[in-house]
């Protein structure tokens, strides 16, 4: 009963960040999971594995829906969602590819570090950098020149890759990248929810093949896909994001990117302290 009210909260809140940041869900799907799968029975070692595997599953669920939201809002920029999705799926197949060929405690260190390292990323590009880029998009590559190719390969390849391994999305990449670029915060959002949703299905059936040979697994559990945090999490989601994407509306940006870097804080704290158990 308690895993199951665990599993609806995060999914709730999941629904929220997602409408609110673009962000997959996986940065509270993960820690959450990581607090509840033990009470399920999954040994220690495979805990992170089916936390990152759950999550981007359901980030097909939650970003998918986030999206449609977006859409309606009138926020979606359909060609750079198509020019990108390829890689981020290419991306993504190898993020899975890497987390099953790890182990559970290179994935948690890796998980900290990566939440630290977007914590510094965002206080230095948001109040730090003496000269920010102003929103028109200034600096920013030509999309038609190689450069501005190339980095489109880049930066989709990368979000997919980090958006699979550690179960977090794309918009940790994807959104620095395209507000660079000119795009409003509600923009890149939209794109970077469409993305994640790409993600999910590539990531997800990576995590489910790679787990499938493993042995000691939970009943319920296919692959590193846990089903009954699968369902909870995806309900408790359908009623988050519709209220995440109007608070994206309401918010002034500023508050919204203070607002980021307070719930990475909060992520960071949950996954330090489990490193300890």
């Amino acid at each position: 009963m308690e895993s199951l009210v665990i599993y609806l909260a995060a999914g709730l809140a999941t629904g929220v960040v997602s409408g609110l940041f673009g962000v997959g869900g996986g940065l509270t799907v993960v820690p959450a999971l990581v607090l509840a799968l033990p009470f399920a029975g999954v040994p220690a070692h495979y805990v992170m594995h089916m936390a990152i595997g759950t999550s981007v599953a359901v980030m097909i669920f939650t970003a998918a829906v986030t999206t449609v939201w977006r859409h309606v809002r009138g926020d979606l920029v359909w060609p750079v969602l198509w020019r990108l999705a390829g890689f981020v799926a290419l991306g993504g197949a190898a993020g899975a590819a890497i987390g099953d060929a790890l182990d559970g405690t290179a994935l948690r260190w890796l998980f900290v570090g990566f939440v630290g390292l977007t914590i510094l990323r965002e206080i230095w590009r948001n109040w730090l950098r003496p000269d920010r880029p102003a929103a028109s998009g200034r600096g920013m590559r030509p999309v038609g020149t190689l450069a501005g190719r190339a980095s489109f390969v880049l930066h989709g390849f990368a979000a997919g890759t980090v958006g699979a391994l550690l179960g977090v999305g794309a918009a940790v990449v994807t959104i620095p990248f395209l507000m660079r670029r000119g795009h409003s915060i509600q923009a890149a959002s939209a794109l970077s929810a469409g993305l994640s949703a790409v993600i999910g299905v590539a990531a997800g059936f990576g995590y489910v093949l790679g787990g499938l040979n493993e042995e000691g697994l939970p009943p319920f559990a296919l692959g590193y896909l846990y089903v009954p945090a699968f369902f909870g999490v995806a309900v408790g989601a359908l009623a988050g994001s519709p209220l995440g994407v109007s608070l994206s509306h309401y918010l002034p940006d500023r508050l919204q990117r203070i607002f980021f870097v307070i719930y990475l804080c909060v992520v960071l704290a949950v996954m330090v302290a489990r490193l300890q158990h």
